[in-house]
């Protein structure tokens, strides 16, 4: 206690000597409230004091060349601080999906680092807090770090996203319009789902005796916290309904764990408990959803409630030794048990309703008008998954230039889903000159599900070193995995039926084995020239997915040239090939072919011609084709072997050059361009037999931007950007063109203390 009360007198005394040193201080820690990000990632005029004075900031005599003196401390610190413009013409929704950056005065960013002189510190060696983009844009964040190398060590890092997205393109169906199907077009504003939603994410690590060699304890915590209104859609009743939802959400995450050595022994251990809840739900009293067939059964009530609760509770230990300097042996097993329950409430009234009960009631509908006077829904369930995961890895030195490694891994996991219906039904319909009220309900209908999984798979790995210029390896990885699911009990989606909903019972078990050669190598050819590659073949004798790997080959080239200091060049090649044939284990499935195929080219190049100016350029090419026969319908007519393409062209191109005007003058300027062809002049024919299927998103995005940094004293830098958005996609895209583009302009002031001359 003495020596904080010491700390903090000097503190306060440094602190009234430079009164603008309490004002970057509180800006600091109040920048949770205020602080956003720049509108692209501009870099700064000149690297902060703040990022200079942390490099080896966990050595306790590293002499400390830039600060203020505060007793035994000295504070490096910077604060942005400014406004920004922003002009949106076009699609907003759009815009708000893309960016959402918002206008206004702004706490850009901040840094605060306070470091002991010599290891005096005794409360604390260093203590760094930076804040990047809090407040009111998209994301930011605000992280802590203090330690006292020889007992303690503390990080906190508090993050938040928001999330927006309202797009006619998402979830957003091309009807088919006759009275028969639905007679609703696409809409132009926006898809049927759509979210505005905030995320808050903590870690908040404490690391106890970071420098015992015995054992070294942590403890961690946490916390993440979801809500934000959406709206979605939901199938009921015989037509579609539209309707907002409030979603909420949470969990805490805590875990203890310690880890060291004990002779030629490296240990470590990790428990840990996570808890979660949801507590989304949609209460619309008497305002029903958007009904998006007017033609079809109609709501005039719903409330819907789903409250969720869950918990993991996980372990984890790991093994490290090596023996005689030839032999190095990691091993690891994980356990964990989830567990989650669920109930759901709903209840609801409308008119031209179908309950969809088998039987019940007698006469057509919806066709028959009818008022329902009353539907309800009473699920609960719970599930159960304990969880292993258990590797072994073994590394043999055989020679100074010869290592062969071997890896054996177990994964195992069992998932038990219970769930139990109860539904009511209250229907009137006339009848000659007056009504009839029918009701019909079911309770206590069960379900359970049981699925099985485990899965080995054993990777063998050979390394050779020629030279300190050139290596190889060469490796083969085999994988075996079974499958197996139960169910015992009433099928729920009948919601019942009259005509007799019996208890049922069926398994099925599927196996899979995969077979893979991997290997590559790297070479300098010359000094300043280094080459890399590596592929891997693989087949499988069955998949459990459309996209699961089945008969692939991937490959990856990359090359790194530097002919001078100043001067370097950067080239990778990727490819991915994938292909699941129409016949799996001797059994033919003419649906169920597919085929994707992705090639990946990136380049850039790095030039600093002279201590003024530097530029960084690239170019990307991002193509994909993907092809899969699916069975569909369309106006009424089924399509068994439709065949189902997306297309993906992109490219990317980028430029940023940094050049000083004046030694107190630099200038940033940067220029971002994507172009994506997609599906150029192909043109889908869903009505065609065979029909064909056509998806992609031929679009074009630029984003231009400047800016000028003007250091006007050592504490004090001037700054005014601008950056501009274009964005255009095709008509192909979605029912209507979301174009737009924004013009945001900025101008910030940049405080420095501790920065030298």
């Amino acid at each position: 206690m003495k020596d904080l009360v010491k700390v903090s007198h000097r503190l306060h005394r440094f602190l009234r000597q430079r009164i603008c040193v309490v004002c970057v201080v509180c800006g600091l820690f109040t920048a949770g409230v205020a602080t956003a990000q720049q509108p692209s990632p501009s870099p700064k005029s000149s690297a902060t004091p703040a990022a200079k004075a942390t490099t080896n900031s966990t050595s306790e005599d590293a002499p400390v060349s830039a600060g203020d003196d505060a007793g035994d401390y000295t504070i490096v610190s910077s604060l942005e601080f400014g406004y920004r413009g922003l002009q949106v013409v076009g699609d907003l929704n759009k815009y708000q999906s893309d960016l959402n950056y918002r206008a206004g005065p702004r706490l850009f960013d901040s840094s605060f680092l306070m470091r002991s002189e010599n290891g005096k510190g005794a409360l604390f060696q260093t203590l760094l807090v930076t804040t990047t983009g809090w407040g009111a844009d998209p994301n930011g964040q605000v992280r802590i770090s203090v330690e006292q190398p020889k007992w303690y060590r503390f990080d906190g890092t508090y993050r938040k996203f928001k999330y927006f997205r309202f797009l006619n393109t998402f979830a957003n169906p091309n009807w088919v319009f006759s009275p028969s199907t639905f007679s609703v077009p696409p809409s132009p504003i926006t898809g049927e789902h759509g979210y505005n939603t905030e995320t808050k994410l903590g870690d908040f690590d404490l690391n106890l005796l970071p420098k015992n060699r015995l054992i070294r304890f942590n403890v961690g915590y946490s916390p993440e916290r979801y809500d934000g209104p959406a709206f979605t859609n939901y199938h009921i009743g015989g037509n579609d309904f539209n309707y907002p939802i409030t979603l909420r959400s949470r969990a805490d995450d805590f875990r203890f764990g310690a880890d060291g050595t004990v002779g030629p022994i490296d240990y470590s251990f990790l428990q840990g408990w996570r808890r979660f809840r949801d507590d989304s739900f949609t209460s619309l009293g008497n305002t029903p959803g958007i009904n998006l067939d007017p033609l079809k059964g109609q709501l005039t009530s719903f409330n819907h409630n789903e409250p969720a609760r869950g918990s993991v509770d996980y372990t984890r230990f790991s093994l490290h030794t090596t023996i005689a300097r030839k032999l190095d042996i990691t091993g690891r097993i994980i356990y964990s048990d989830s567990d989650s329950s669920f109930t759901l409430l709903e209840s609801y009234t409308g008119t031209n309703w179908n309950p969809r009960v088998s039987g019940w009631p007698p006469g057509p509908l919806p066709a028959t008008p009818n008022v329902l006077n009353l539907g309800t829904y009473n699920i609960t369930g719970d599930a159960d998954r304990p969880s292993w995961l258990g590797d072994v890895g073994l590394t043999f030195l055989a020679t100074d230039k010869l290592r062969i490694s071997n890896t054996f891994r177990v994964d195992d996991f069992r998932i038990a889903g219970n769930a139990v219906m109860s539904d009511f039904f209250s229907l009137t319909r006339p009848s000659g000159a007056t009504t009839v009220t029918d009701t019909i309900g079911f309770s206590n209908l069960d379900a359970h599900r049981l699925t099985k999984y485990r899965k080995y798979q054993n990777t063998i790995e050979g390394d050779y070193q020629f030279n300190a210029r050139h290596a190889v390896h060469f490796g083969y990885r085999y994988g075996h995995r079974r499958i197996s699911e139960s169910f015992e009990g009433y099928d729920l989606a009948s919601n019942g039926s009259v005509s007799g909903n019996t208890r049922s019972s069926e398994s099925a078990t599927a196996v899979n084995n995969t077979h893979a050669v991997f290997g590559g190598f790297k070479t300098r050819p010359v000094t300043n020239w280094s080459v890399y590659f590596d592929f891997e073949r693989g087949t499988a004798d069955n998949v459990f997915s459309r996209i699961g790997n089945y008969d692939y080959t991937n490959i990856r080239a990359k090359s790194r040239y530097s002919p001078r200091n100043n001067l370097s060049f950067n080239v990778t090649f990727i490819s991915r090939n994938n292909a699941n044939p129409s016949e799996i284990a001797g059994v033919s499935l003419q649906d169920f072919g597919a085929s994707i195929k992705t090639r990946i080219f990136t380049s850039s190049l790095d030039w600093t011609p002279t201590s003024r100016f530097s530029i960084n350029t690239g170019y990307n090419y991002n193509w994909v084709n993907s092809d899969a026969v699916v069975n569909y319908f369309f106006a009424g007519v089924q399509h068994p072997d439709g065949s189902s393409l997306y297309f993906v062209r992109n490219n990317f191109f980028f430029i940023d050059t940094t050049t000083i005007l004046h030694p107190r003058v630099s200038l940033f300027t940067s220029y971002r361009i994507n172009d994506d062809n997609g599906q150029g002049s192909r043109i889908q024919d869903p009505a065609a037999t065979p029909g064909t299927l056509v998806s992609s998103y031929p679009m074009s995005f630029q984003s231009p931007e400047a800016r000028l940094a003007i250091r006007i004293n050592r504490r004090l830098d001037w700054n005014f950007g601008y950056a501009y958005y274009n964005y255009n996609e095709s008509a192909l895209v979605g029912p209507r063109p979301q174009n737009y583009h924004a013009h945001l302009p900025y101008t910030s002031l940049r405080l420095y203390f501790g920065r030298q001359q």
